[in-house]
């Protein structure tokens, strides 16, 4: 298998610095903004917060649908555990240090919602 078609080319830079020229890519691979965990070229990881909220807010949906057909709270703490405090902690060693006091605030608000649904 060709390598160069897994291959992806992200440069980094400043956010005040878009206008710098950054070169051509490399011929036969793509340059991208962001990769995987969502790190954009900027360090900014809003994207990828913003991503695992949304999905962490369709699983507590799911969750209120298996609480209202009976499931026990025992067994609905180990669904969210497995569903969204995964979801949350995944490959957070990664991004966790680019993270602004605006986005920890995001992930505050959503934490006490889901723990609210709980009780």
């Amino acid at each position: 298998m060709n390598l160069r078609l897994k291959t992806k080319e992200l440069v980094f830079h400043r956010p005040c610095l878009r206008r710098y020229h950054m070169g051509s890519p490399i011929d036969g691979i793509e340059r991208v903004t962001q990769l995987g965990v969502m790190v954009q070229d900027t360090f900014s990881v809003n994207m990828h917060v913003n991503y695992i909220l949304l999905i962490c807010s369709q699983r507590i949906f799911l969750l209120k649908r298996l609480r209202d057909q009976g499931l026990r709270v025992k067994h609905l703490n180990i669904v969210f555990q497995a569903l969204i405090v995964s979801r949350l902690l995944y490959a957070l060693p990664s991004w966790g240090c680019f993270l602004t006091a605006e986005l920890s605030g995001k992930i505050d608000a959503f934490l006490r919602r889901a723990y609210r649904f709980s009780a």
